[in-house]
Formats: structure tokens, C-alpha cells, sequence
């Protein structure tokens, strides 16, 4: 409606205001949200109250123009009727857009070429800006926060700092986090890349959710790709249940104090933890078919060995003779 406007007022250039009535009875709706996906794949939008003809023209040539715009390959230069302004609208269509998603307009057929991609989106709302935004779902640590202005940093696991702004709901759980080695959270929101699709910001925040000991837990979660046979022909994969129930223990009862691990899988299913010192090394495995924690540790330099099982409920008491057989 806006570029409607517009190519009113550039034809008629001696008028001020715009006809009386001008966009009156003009509407957009949902036809249909097709079956077979969680978001609409195809979107059709229909004129409402008026036929085409009803319209004053600029409505139409507006319509045509944008069409004319999205179509536009690249390599090819974009309508000059466009005003570079309004590149920006783009910015708030299709954000949501992952890869291989698009946004279609009518009509609808084999040559049609008004298809809106990621890839085509950028270039749009690149045209004549230097950033564009986009959904975004990040993991990071939380250095600062500035109450008054509600304005933060983040450091991502790329080590790139990106700052972001809050809404109240949001306040207690990044205070929570801030400045903790262990305490990452994972944010998803809108955020702001430059042309080489770096994020600089996060202007909006949609949901947070904290993840203790992001780091370890996020190494579980990787083996839950293993399956049957991983190793050579042989070695049982653990069970996806397994795993969940493995993350959720370790981020509420891993202590701050203990380095992480590395993480691995058994031959028959379990997880080891294996922490490795060039005169010792020691192995807690979690063994969920007997629902114990067997710990393995040998110290060449004190000539010990120690074998010792807990229960799944003595966490603590696992952790914390890893702990002392560190400082041997």
C-alpha cells in the first residue's frame, strides 16, 4: 500500500494528500495454509470487498512492481520504478525462511518467477543497506548486562561478541548466567548480519532458555548420532533415552570446580568420562544397564591404581574423588 502511495504522488506531483477513500475497501487475507508442514509453505493473499479493475491503478502497478522486484535474478538489475527505500519492507518479509523454504506469490504456474528464498531475500534487503535481519538461534555465554538501558553481550561459541537488548521476562535468567563459566544459554530471537552473514546483534528476544554446563552436556548429546556397529562391525550405540537422562544428571550435579571431561562411548552402550594427565589418567564410565558409575584410575607417577563403584545417586561422591585423584 505504501509503494501504492508513492507511485500516486510521483505521477501526481501537484497534489498533497492522496484521493479521498484512496485504499477504502482494500484488504489482504489467507486463502489457504496447504497441508504437510508445521509453517505454511504456500501463502496465497486475495483482494477483498473489490475486483482488480475497482482499484485505482496504482494499487495494481504496485502490485506488478513488486512482483518485478522479487523476480529479479541475480546478476540482473533491479526495476528502476522501485525506490531504493523501500528495499528495507523486505526486511520484515520472511524472516523465518530457512534453506529451501520459500514464499510464493500468484500466480501461481511453471514460469513464475516471484519466488521469495533466503538467498533472494538477502540480496533484496542487501540492495541498498549494508545488514538484514533474519531469525536467529545462538548459544553464548552472557559477559555483560546494563540494567538501565536493557542492553547485554554475548560471547557465541565462535568467540564473536554479540550484543543484544532484553525485555524485563527476561532479566532473572540472564542476571543468573552472567559472568558463570558453566551457565550458557541459548537464544532465540531476530538478529542483525552483515553482508558475510555474520550476527553483529540481537535486536529482539523471543525465548531463552539457560544450558548448565552447555559444553559437556552438548558432547553427550553428539553420540546420540551412533548407531549399531559404530565401531568396525561392532560396539551398541546408546540409547537415546539413555542420554537424555545422562544430560539432564550432569547439568544439575556436575561441580564448577571440575574441569570437563572428554566424552566417549563403550563398546556396549555406555559413556565414559576420561580425564588424562601425562602421569595419570582416570575413567569414570556410566553403565546404565547395572544403574552404576564405575571409576577406573591409574597414577603412574604414585604408582596407584583405584577401582571404585557408586551408586546412580552418589553423583557428588563420583565427581568429587575425581577431583582428589586430580590433585595427586
Amino acid at each position: 500500500m505504501e509503494l501504492a502511495k508513492h507511485l500516486f504522488r510521483q505521477k501526481n506531483q501537484d497534489r498533497i494528500r492522496l484521493p479521498k477513500g484512496f485504499a477504502s475497501g482494500f484488504s489482504l487475507h489467507i486463502e489457504r495454509i496447504d497441508d504437510g508442514s508445521a509453517k505454511p509453505t504456500l501463502v496465497a493473499m486475495m483482494l477483498a470487498g473489490q475486483l482488480f479493475s475497482d482499484l485505482p491503478a496504482e494499487i495494481t502497478e504496485s502490485k506488478d512492481l513488486i512482483n518485478c522486484v522479487i523476480a529479479t535474478e541475480a546478476g540482473q538489475q533491479f526495476p528502476a520504478a522501485f525506490p531504493k527505500d523501500f528495499y528495507s519492507y523486505f526486511n520484515r518479509i520472511g524472516r523465518s525462511l530457512e534453506e529451501g523454504e520459500f514464499i510464493e506469490w500468484l500466480p501461481d504456474s511453471a514460469t513464475n518467477k516471484t519466488v521469495l528464498t533466503p538467498t533472494k531475500r538477502k540480496r533484496l534487503v542487501l540492495a541498498h543497506r549494508e545488514t538484514y535481519e533474519a531469525e536467529v538461534n545462538v548459544v553464548g555465554l552472557v559477559e555483560e548486562l546494563n540494567t538501565k538501558q536493557k542492553t547485554g553481550v554475548l560471547r557465541a561459541l565462535e568467540k564473536e561478541p554479540v550484543t543484544f537488548v532484553f525485555d524485563d521476562p527476561f532479566f532473572s535468567d540472564l542476571k543468573d548466567a552472567l559472568g558463570i563459566r558453566a551457565q550458557y544459554v541459548r537464544v532465540l530471537g531476530v538478529g542483525v548480519f552483515d553482508v558475510n552473514d555474520r550476527l553483529s546483534s540481537i535486536t529482539e528476544i523471543d525465548q531463552l532458555e539457560r544450558l548448565p554446563h552447555y559444553l559437556l552436556t552438548s558432547s553427550i548429546d553428539k553420540l546420540a548420532i551412533l548407531a549399531d556397529g559404530w565401531l568396525e562391525g561392532v560396539g551398541v550405540a546408546p540409547k537415546p533415552e539413555a542420554l537424555n537422562w545422562l544430560t539432564n544428571e550432569v547439568s544439575t550435579s556436575f561441580p564448577l570446580s571440575l574441569e570437563y571431561p572428554s566424552v566417549a562411548p563403550s563398546e556396549e552402550g555406555n559413556v565414559i568420562f576420561e580425564w588424562i594427565r601425562p602421569h595419570a589418567r582416570i575413567e569414570l564410565e556410566v553403565n546404565f544397564a547395572d544403574q552404576k558409575l564405575e571409576l577406573y584410575s591409574t597414577n603412574l607417577k604414585a604408582n596407584d591404581f583405584v577401582e571404585k563403584v557408586f551408586e546412580f545417586n552418589q553423583w557428588q561422591e563420583a565427581f568429587g574423588q575425581v577431583e582428589g585423584l586430580l590433585l595427586l
